[in-house]
């Protein structure tokens, strides 16, 4: 019965590690804030963060606002608009080392 037990397991553990490195949002805006934080502010705070992490980034300057590009497809657009902010995360491929990126709206654009 244990051996039975452990055929029938292994599928699903195979499809949980397999639903943990593919994300199926990806290109899928995850989160899409809107905050009363200036764009430079919400940029600085993500720099702070991301620096404690020890997570390197490109910046690049858009329309209203600036990109940060994490690596591996993971992207944050802040842009400011009609006197608000908008932080929105694209996500990407996901590494335990930037699994903070998905909680990082709720620090830096609350």
């Amino acid at each position: 019965m244990k051996k039975f037990a452990i055929v029938l397991s292994v599928p699903l553990l195979l499809s949980a590690c397999a639903y943990f490195q593919k994300n199926p949002d990806a290109g899928e805006p995850v989160i899409d804030t809107v905050t009363q934080r200036s764009v430079n502010d919400v940029v600085a705070c993500l720099t702070q963060v991301a620096t404690s992490h020890n997570a390197a980034f490109k910046s690049t300057e858009i329309p209203q606002g600036q990109m940060l590009d994490f690596g591996d497809s993971n992207i944050v657009k802040v842009r400011s608009d009609n006197g608000a902010t908008t932080y929105r995360f694209y996500p990407g491929k996901r590494h335990v080392s930037n699994l903070w990126l998905e909680s990082a709206s709720k620090t830096c654009a609350p």
